[in-house]
């Protein structure tokens, strides 16, 4: 077997590979891949991706076996290049080495591009588990996705109002991520503001923007930030993240009804509440969400964390 990266000549092998895709694909369906045909592989946008390598942009292998396709893998990275999300990644039921393969593939084109961290997303239950620990990935926490069917309506009372968030709130909000994200989780995404800032899933880094389709807010009390927001919009549906600091955890039905007043009642609402966010899964089903899907997250460390010394002022008692 050969793992090497996709070519545009593979067009016509990954078309008949698309057409035995069923039931191979190990990644989870995230938003916006949430639609019926999003099981499809994106064939010809990656051949197209193929034939010009942009810095930021999505790469792709193909597991190559007696002159067939027998694994894809599609992987791109997120702002700054620190991060990387496997996208993709498809293999025969019975050829998990594959897709292992595949994931190894993924995880040293991105050391060598600086990356720290490759994430996979996979169904709970599926194969996720068995692939993910074949290529020395490690299950760090899991997700709850909620949907939200059009025509709902939100109760305007009791509001507690946000603001949008401004560059000067980045301090701030990574001591909000430090307080509502527990250790083990942290160790596995971001210990650091610069890594914090690097889980950022666009292509550039957050700046402060009132267009476009991504949206933040944040809520504050007093000098306490209390949560923030992220509401993403798409061409069929909507999607919202948020997250509340532990003190406030109580005021999670006000957040979500706020929240609620920023997205389309047109358009399907999806959202994610994550194992250690009780508390937001149960504001999510209370505002009228559904479970859509669970899925399991895994993380493949590419860079050993040393200890940095430095230099602290010491008080000299009688000196």
């Amino acid at each position: 077997m050969l793992v090497r990266t996709l070519r545009p000549i593979d067009v016509v092998a990954l078309a008949s590979f698309e057409r035995r895709a069923g039931g191979t694909e190990i990644t989870a369906h995230n938003w916006p891949r949430v639609e019926p045909e999003s099981g499809r592989v994106p064939y010809f946008n990656l051949v197209s991706a193929s034939l010009a390598h942009h810095p930021g942009g999505r790469r792709s292998w193909v597991a190559e076996q007696n002159g067939r396709v027998v694994g894809l893998a599609v992987a791109r990275p997120r702002a700054g290049g620190l991060v990387w999300d496997v996208a993709h990644l498809h293999a025969q039921p019975d050829e998990d080495n594959v897709a292992a393969d595949l994931l190894e593939q993924v995880a040293a084109c991105a050391g060598s591009h600086g990356a720290r961290r490759v994430f996979l997303e996979a169904p709970s239950g599926g194969r996720g588990h068995v692939v993910a620990r074949r290529a020395a990935f490690d299950r760090f926490t899991s997700s709850e996705l909620y949907v939200l069917a059009p025509g709902f309506k939100v109760e305007r009372t009791d509001l507690f109002e946000a603001r949008p968030r401004l560059r000067a709130d980045e301090q701030t909000l990574f001591q909000l991520y430090m307080a509502a994200v527990p250790a083990p989780v942290r160790a596995a995404e971001a210990m650091t503001l610069e890594e914090w800032g690097a889980l950022y899933p666009g292509r550039k880094r957050w700046q402060p923007s009132f267009t476009g389709s991504r949206q933040q807010y944040v809520w504050e009390l007093g000098t306490s930030m209390v949560g923030w927001l992220e509401v993403t919009f798409g061409q069929r549906s909507q999607f919202m993240e948020l997250l509340v600091h532990p003190r406030y955890e109580d005021a999670a039905d006000r957040l979500v009804r706020y929240a609620l007043l920023q997205v389309s009642p047109k358009a399907a609402v999806y959202v994610l509440a994550r194992e250690y966010q009780p508390y937001l899964a149960s504001a999510w089903q209370r505002a009228g969400f559904r479970l859509a899907a669970e899925h399991e997250v895994f993380v493949k460390l590419l860079a050993a964390r040393v200890r940095e010394p430095r230099l602290v002022t010491a008080n000299v008692v009688g000196g």
